[in-house]
């Protein structure tokens, strides 16, 4: 049987993806949604974590992964990708091929400049954490009330600095990915600019690197109005490398 490790993103859980997770399991598919160090049960506890962290987790699932399945393929959402990315990097073809939707390789600009600004000026004793506004990042009024229910209500700042932190790590590496990559972004995403999906494109050396436009999406696209869109694109591309 093969395996498929899907991640959540920043502030969420498991159940944010399951839309996805339904979708492999009916395709004959092994899963594995782990929620990530920090998540899942406290700001305070979000606040302490680590990127590093994060990815632990990842690299422990993707370990229990390959030794239960005959290959493995990996599909995350925000945070999910990035941790996806750098996966790739570690492990080469040991992952058979990714989608990573919504991935936040570049902050948009006022987001660069407010960052630094805050982090190492008296600032970052004043904003602690930033209000996570529900409608930013799902258009559908039914995937509102439960990523309401599946998330925590606000991004620490420290997290934030955290994935600028994995960012700058995974930049000069991207180029060691030769894996084939399906790119998702939602058309309305304002949380992860959609000129991240050609900044990933031109950075990666895979020769299969495809992307999809959803079109009634916004930032997590497996609880939007495109969610049964997004999990059967990303079940037919599996399926393809199978």
């Amino acid at each position: 049987m093969n395996g498929c490790l899907v991640v959540h993103g920043l502030t969420g859980t498991p159940g944010t993806a399951l839309s996805l997770k339904e979708a492999l399991l009916r395709a004959g598919f092994y899963v594995s949604a782990p929620c990530l160090a920090g998540h899942g049960v406290s700001m305070e506890d979000l606040e302490k974590s680590t990127w590093m962290e994060w990815y632990e987790t990842v690299r422990t699932a993707f370990g229990e992964l390959r030794r239960e399945s005959e290959k493995v393929y990996f599909a995350g959402t925000s945070l999910g990708a990035l941790l996806g990315l750098k996966l790739a990097i570690d492990e080469g073809w040991g992952v058979r091929a990714m989608a990573l939707m919504a991935t936040p390789l570049k902050f948009s600009w006022f987001e660069r400049l407010a960052i630094p600004l805050v982090r190492y000026t008296p600032l970052r004793w004043a904003v602690k954490s930033i209000p996570k506004e529900v409608g930013l990042s799902v258009a559908d009024p039914e995937g509102q009330k439960r990523y309401e229910e599946l998330s925590l209500p606000a991004i620490p700042s420290r997290a934030v600095f955290q994935i600028a932190d994995l960012q700058r790590e995974l930049l000069p590496n991207l180029s060691k990915i030769t894996n084939p990559v399906l790119l998702l972004h939602g058309l309305n995403d304002t949380v992860a600019p959609k000129e991240n999906v050609e900044l990933v494109k031109k950075n990666l050396s895979s020769d299969i690197v495809e992307t999809i436009i959803m079109p009634n999406s916004r930032h997590v696209l497996t609880m939007d109005y495109d969610k049964d869109n997004v999990a059967r694109a990303i079940v037919d591309f599996f399926e393809r490398f199978a």
